[in-house]
């Protein structure tokens, strides 16, 4: 399976609370971060789908410039925003009003989303896992803690 596949089908087995509308007015929006008047967006998941964790589900998703988007990859989005050449390209200000936005979104705090986020990074699920355990990935996490 290739990793375009893996993703695909990591993403039809995590949690889909996104109407079709919700999405298209996503990617109408310019992009949450940069300091530019970008258009050009795509619907990122900030938890990435590769990790088994989040999916297409609100206080995951965000609308982000294409270019930023190829950056940001499958990486731990806390780390790739100190990048320098992501640091020059963002607005921090709006970067933490979206941490802060998508904290409430999950009804916890920053602190407790910076956790969240990380603990998904250090438990990534494979699509085994993910089809035998479909609860949302914050519960997995709550219970956890």
């Amino acid at each position: 399976m290739k990793n375009k596949d893996i993703r695909k089908a990591l993403l039809n087995h995590l949690p889909c609370n996104l109407t079709k509308e919700e999405v298209y007015t996503l990617k109408q929006q310019r992009c949450a971060i940069s300091k530019k008047n970008s258009f050009d967006v795509t619907v990122d998941h900030f938890i990435p789908i590769s990790w088994g964790h989040g999916g297409n589900i609100k206080g995951n998703v965000y609308s982000l410039d294409q270019t930023l988007n190829r950056t940001k990859s499958s990486l731990n989005p806390f780390r790739w925003v100190k990048r320098k050449e992501v640091k020059d390209k963002i607005n921090m200000r709006l970067w933490d009003q979206l941490i802060e936005e998508l904290a409430s979104q999950n009804r916890l705090t920053v602190r407790e989303f910076t956790q969240y986020v990380n603990w998904c990074e250090e438990n990534k699920r494979g699509l085994d896992e993910v089809k035998s355990d479909q609860r949302w990935s914050i519960e997995i996490w709550r219970s956890k803690e």
